[in-house]
């Protein structure tokens, strides 16, 4: 059977290669692996390990193959048919030999310390093994061993060996037979006349996979089986001799000559047909090496086929005619074939690079991709295989299978070094054309779910979308849109949404909105596009109230004009604190209608209290009059005289300033006043900010009386004169002045200037309006307590003719007398104050108004002029007494004085000898000083020190004790006084505080401030 024939279903590579290597030594007396009595072979990481006959081990150097040292490593009489090396270990050999009729014999060998050993005879190299046990065919050591070995295999540490024989028996080894530290044997299976063909390890499970010439079962390693199966896999088919192997998932591969057949060790797995005879099955990695005799007429001939499990192809496929397969082992991860010719054949993978290269030249990147995948080459040859696929895929015009291929490609930019904005602009120009609008739009949804759209990306991909008006793939986008995508940062909103309006996808812009929480531009939408006023109050009532605001300011106005009463409602809940969002619903109501404005009450509303009664379903047909409106005032009156816990709840947030809205009740008033007076309401029940309250009470005044001006009705001017009666306090006086003078308001300007004690403005206003009476009225009144008013109604009366000839001259003298008594204007000032009255002659002012006045002035000065000069005199006077006083004091002559005092100045008894006189007029006893003395000298050191009262001190020279306190004071004083030189900060303050400077400063210096010392007299 031609297997090339058979396999034609598999798609086949020549991804390896080989080399035949002849026998150095062919011919000769000592060959190497073309010796005919060769019974084993195999190979470790270096070395090449060959068994002849009389038991003798070759080691053959595996680069230059050349034997590098031999040895007999058995008795001559035994034949070794098994070299295996030890897994992760580049110089341990196992080896088997066997003996017929003497147990076979396993050992350990170190070629490492073999080669290591010089100058030592052949037959010596037999005593140099690791290790050694004995293998017997029986419970009993006298077994005679006449079944051969069919399978031997150990595990990977060494502390498992299995040998599985012809007549179906299998023995199991357990010991330490690295370290020699002794062995057990056992039988774990046992079946008679069924041949063991392969035994495996499952290390994961701890059993043995074992096939036979007609079964396939697992045996455990552990505990005691009695020779029985653990777990029969098949019981019709079994496997030849060499055919199994295990897979990297510990699963047993079993070669049948017309498939392969995975085994778990619970239950078959799976079949792969291959319908060739197969005697070998080796594996190597994902690769499964598999040997097949052929019989081509009469001509024996070996075919080497390489399977790769991974990819699903045939990676290798040889022929070899005229041979048969000897031997076939690895080394590392080189394959060694060796041919009955004594031709040693070495394969090996070609480089990666070629073997992508001789897929691609056949088109077949798939098996490329992932080939390269596979082997970890760089990103970038995985994206330029999967580029070419995909650029292939678009010129065979296959557009579907090209953009899942462009696709993939975007997965692959990272790291890869690649310019990935010029992939997508260029595969973006491949399928703009029309019939590959669909796959573009596949291609630009996987840019966006990959995060590496940017704006242009998702705007040419909605364009698409609307384009084919899929609105199911719109709004699946629209709800997946990831707004913390740092690339759409910038994403033109306004351009798509105006697609969306182009297109007739009002529910899909409305949708996007919402997910952009663009809560204007909805409004916006909702009242320009879809012309639904009622819609967008519905979705502006469950807003927060930031959004809300901004949306107010920006909107109210249209609102008004088609819901007046709904939209005066939510700007009063707004900003008064009452509002409350309501729970969002799913955008919807996208049917455009046109709306018309709302109707009218019959009845119009023009207060707050009748706008309530409405919208609590009142009678709004019975008009709200005055007796109604007072007795709301009454009812705002008693709550705000309640404590503020018995008011409504609190605001939960802080109400913006009703001013921002004041411009969207233009053609509004009814609804402004009804939104003032709420604001009023709110102000008085929840005491909000003084300043908005002020505003927001003289805007509400402004259009009481516009209204009363437009109307004429007595109801608007009874509410702004209640406004003013009410809230008197809060409003602004120039303002209300202002409004009174524009709309003619008496009573308001008034009220305003005499409730807040403002005599000035009010005086001011009765100056404008020339009215003498009322001037001389708030003169009378409030005169007194401002002296300012006379010199006020002096300009008043003298600015005009007119006035000044009503006026009596008594009443005009008052004045003048008025301001001599509180000292307004000096008589220079007076003067000047009527002769600079206006522009205008002064004609009419003459000197006989100010006559008496000066008159009076003058004598009074002159009055003060006579009294200092008398003063003066008086003081020279005593000064000239008091100086001969002290001339006759200070003077040591015998007529210095004679003292007259009868009495004692202290005790106040009759004077007696032994007295005292002093010059100051004072006489005392000599007993009653005495005793001054001592009590004062008591006193003065307890209290540390001399207060001013009698001493001795000073040479003994006594001193008056009456006198002698006031001339201590008389000391202290100048010398106080003389400090304050220093004291420059206190005299600048005292200077700037003092009203009469040049006084303050004359007193400084006649208290020394400008002298250099005070000169002091003693007593």
């Amino acid at each position: 059977m031609d297997s090339s024939s058979s396999l034609s279903t598999w798609r086949q590579f020549q991804l390896f290669d080989f080399t035949p290597i002849r026998d150095p030594n062919y011919q000769s007396n000592e060959p190497l692996y073309s010796d005919p009595t060769l019974s084993a072979i195999n190979a470790t990481r270096a070395y090449i390990i060959i068994a002849v006959e009389n038991a003798i081990l070759k080691i053959v150097d595996a680069e230059s193959i050349t034997t590098v040292g031999q040895f007999q490593a058995y008795d001559l009489d035994y034949r070794i048919t098994f070299i295996e090396p030890l897994p992760n270990s580049s110089n341990l050999v196992v080896t088997l030999a066997e003996k017929q009729g003497s147990p076979s014999v396993i050992k350990l060998w170190d070629v490492s310390k073999i080669l290591d050993i010089e100058n030592l005879e052949e037959s010596e190299y037999k005593f140099k093994f690791q290790t050694q046990v004995p293998v017997y065919n029986s419970v009993s050591n006298g077994d005679d061993n006449s079944f051969p070995i069919s399978c031997f295999k150990f595990n990977s540490d060494l502390t498992c060996l299995v040998v599985g024989y012809t007549n179906g028996k299998i023995i199991l080894i357990r010991g330490d037979l690295l370290r020699d530290r002794g062995a057990k044997q056992r039988v774990v299976y046992e079946s008679a006349n069924d041949p063991v063909t392969g035994i495996q390890f499952n290390d994961n499970d701890q059993l043995l996979y074992v096939t036979t010439t007609s079964r396939i079962l697992t045996v455990t390693t552990t505990g005691r089986n009695q020779g029985k199966p653990l777990k029969i896999l098949s019981s019709k088919t079994g496997a030849d001799l060499g055919c199994t192997e295990v897979s990297e998932k510990q699963e047993l591969i079993v070669a049948q000559p017309d498939s392969i057949v995975y085994y778990s060790p619970e239950k078959k797995l799976k079949t792969v047909n291959f319908p060739i005879p197969k005697s070998k099955l080796i594996r190597i990695g994902q690769f499964l090496i598999m040997v097949s005799q052929e019989d081509d007429l009469e001509r024996l001939q070996t075919r080497i086929i390489i399977m790769d499990s991974r990819n699903n192809h045939i990676s290798f496929n040889l022929l070899i005619p005229n041979s048969i397969v000897k031997a076939i082992f690895k080394r590392a991860d080189d394959l060694y074939i060796l041919s009955n010719d004594g031709i040693l054949y070495k394969l090996f993978e070609k480089p990666i690079n070629n073997q992508i290269e001789s897929i691609l030249q056949r088109e077949l990147f798939s098996v490329a991709f992932n080939l390269a995948k596979q082997s970890h080459l760089p990103v970038s040859t995985l994206l330029k295989i999967e580029r070419l696929h995909a650029d292939y895929l678009f010129e065979e015009q296959k557009f579907d299978e090209a953009i899942k291929s462009y696709i993939k490609c975007l997965g692959l930019f990272k790291d890869s070094g690649e310019d990935q904005e010029e992939f997508i602009m260029t595969t973006v120009t491949k399928f703009k054309d029309a019939t590959n609008v669909a796959n573009l739009i596949q291609f630009l949804e996987d840019l966006y779910e990959k995060k590496i759209a940017n704006n242009d990306h998702v705007t040419l991909l909605l364009c698409c979308l609307c384009k084919l008006k899929r609105t199911n793939e719109l709004d699946s986008f629209i709800d997946r849109f990831d707004l913390s995508n740092e690339n759409l940062q910038n994403l033109n909103f306004q351009l798509i949404i105006n697609l969306f309006k182009e297109c007739g996808f009002y529910k899909q812009v409305l949708k996007f909105l919402h997910k952009l929480n663009q809560p204007n531009l909805i409004v916006d939408l909702q009242l320009y596009d879809l012309k639904n006023p009622k819609l967008a109050l519905k979705y502006m009532k469950s807003l927060p109230i930031d959004d809300l605001l901004l949306i107010l300011i920006d909107q109210s106005k249209l609102l008004l004009d088609y819901c007046p009463i709904e939209t005066t409602e939510l700007l009063i809940n707004v900003f008064t604190g009452k509002y409350q969002p309501k729970e969002k619903e799913e955008p919807g109501g996208v049917k455009r209608v046109e709306v018309e404005k709302e109707k009218e009450s019959s009845v119009e509303l023009s207060n707050y209290v009748a706008f309530l009664s409405y919208l609590t379903g009142g009678d709004e047909d019975q008009p709200q009059g005055k007796e109604q409106e007072q007795e709301h005032e009454q009812e705002q009156e008693q709550e705000r005289s309640q404590p503020k816990s018995q008011f409504n709840i609190e605001p939960t947030y802080l109400p913006p300033k009703p001013n921002l809205i004041y411009s969207s009740f233009t053609n509004h008033t009814n609804e402004f006043v009804i939104f003032l007076e709420a604001c009023i309401e709110a102000f008085d029940k929840y005491q909000g900010n003084v300043m908005d309250k002020k505003e927001v009470l003289i805007t509400l005044l402004e259009m009481y009386l516009s209204l009363h001006a437009t109307t004429h009705k007595q109801e608007w001017f009874n509410k702004a004169e209640s406004l003013i009666e009410h809230h008197y306090k809060l409003l602004d006086n120039k303002s209300v002045l202002l409004l009174s003078q524009i709309y003619n308001f008496k009573p308001g300007e008034v009220k305003i200037k005499e409730a807040n004690q403002d005599e000035e403005s009010l005086f001011v206003s009765y100056q404008i309006n020339e009215d003498i009476k009322g001037c001389f009225k708030i003169l009378e009144k409030h005169g007194e307590a401002k002296p300012k008013l006379y010199k006020m109604m002096l300009e008043f009366i003298i600015s005009k003719k007119s006035i000044f000839e009503k006026i009596n001259h008594e009443d005009l003298q008052v004045i003048i007398r008025q301001i001599k008594h509180y000292k307004l204007l000096d008589p220079l000032e007076l003067i000047d104050v009527l002769t600079n009255v206006n522009q205008e002659s002064t004609e009419y002012l003459t000197f006989g108004i100010i006559k008496n006045y000066l008159l009076e002035f003058f004598t009074s000065q002159q009055q003060v002029i006579n009294n200092n000069e008398k003063l003066i005199e008086m003081y020279e006077q005593e000064s000239v007494k008091n100086s001969i006083k002290l001339s006759e004091m200070t003077s040591r002559s015998s007529t210095a004085g004679i003292p007259s005092n009868t009495k004692c100045s202290l005790c106040k008894l009759k004077l007696d000898f032994p007295m005292v006189h002093f010059k100051c007029k004072h006489c005392f006893h000599q007993k009653c000083l005495s005793a001054n003395v001592v009590a004062h000298s008591t006193n003065n050191n307890n209290n540390g020190g001399d207060n001013g009262n009698y001493t001795a001190d000073e040479g003994n020279k006594p001193k008056c004790p009456l006198c002698s306190q006031s001339v201590s004071e008389i000391k202290y004083v100048p010398s106080l006084q003389y400090k304050l030189k220093d004291q420059t900060e206190l005299f600048v303050s005292s200077l700037r505080e003092s009203k009469d400077k040049f006084k303050f400063i004359a007193d400084s210096i006649g208290k020394g401030v400008m002298e250099d010392e005070f000169v002091t007299m003693d007593q």
